[in-house]
């Protein structure tokens, strides 16, 4: 039984880590936790596909995820492996075939947390809002709801209130580092580096993720602060274009970093 577990390594890697989203680095950094419990199972299920999308997420493959896919599929309920699958496709690029798994998920189980998977994927802000407002219809303070509320009203062009639902959240969870990197990004958005600095230090993870400390460096940069934006720069030079949601077009952070490093 052993033998169908072999491609999970036992640890990953604390740089591949930091090249994943920021939504998943706490997860990532419990990789071990799900493999055990994955070697465990009588049948390769929840666990397994969860552990092998995590490896596939740090390794930058999604092929690595398509035993895991076999293996598991009749091995768990429907939606909990359409969720899981299409959250997983969505963070490979694959968004049309993610959100259409995760929109099966939800026909038959519509859960806050089904719901919240979705928001975070959609990139359609009508319907991004639509579904924090089920979610927060059945509980209020919901930051995942909250966060994406804020979301599409923001880019909706409804910044005051998209503003005063980021400070809800951090009323009721001060250490958020969604509310925190998006305050962090209204202030630099409106060119007060040194507040949208202030909001990134907050945060708090493990691993930093390399587009958290471009963020960080373009603000040290923008600041005149140069010896701490270079700092950041050659350590994350190398690897910034395997980094998911830089926030910047690749060539415009590569020319950043060159620019910093070059100054």
């Amino acid at each position: 039984m052993a033998q169908k577990y072999n491609i999970l390594p036992r640890k990953l890697k604390k740089e591949d880590i930091a090249l994943a989203p920021k939504g998943w680095i706490r997860t990532l950094s419990n990789y071990p936790n799900y493999r055990a419990k994955a070697i465990k199972e009588s049948k390769p299920g929840y666990y397994t596909l969860l552990a092998t999308i995590l490896m596939a997420i740090a390794k930058h493959n999604k092929h690595l995820i398509d035993p895991a896919i076999e293996l598991t599929k009749n091995n768990m309920p429907r939606h909990i492996y359409l969720s899981l699958v299409g959250t997983a496709l969505c963070v490979f690029g694959l968004k049309e075939e993610g959100l259409k798994m995760l929109r099966d998920a939800i026909k038959s189980h519509s859960t806050p947390a089904l719901l919240m998977s979705l928001a975070a994927e959609t990139d359609d802000l009508e319907e991004k809002a639509c579904l924090a407002m089920k979610v927060l219809k059945e509980i209020p303070k919901d930051r995942d709801a909250l966060r994406h509320l804020a979301y599409a009203k923001y880019f909706k062009g409804e910044q005051e209130e998209a503003e005063s639902l980021i400070e809800k959240i951090l009323l009721i969870d001060p250490c958020n580092i969604y509310a925190l990197k998006f305050k962090g990004n209204i202030y630099f958005d409106k060119d007060d580096y040194g507040k949208a600095l202030e909001q990134y230090l907050k945060i708090k993870l493990k691993i930093t993720p390399i587009s958290l400390q471009l963020k960080i460096c373009s603000c040290y940069h923008l600041l005149g602060i140069a010896g701490k934006a270079k700092r950041i720069a050659k350590k994350i030079q190398g690897r910034v274009s395997e980094a998911h949601d830089l926030e910047l077009d690749l060539e415009n952070a590569k020319q950043l970093l060159t620019e910093i490093l070059n100054n």
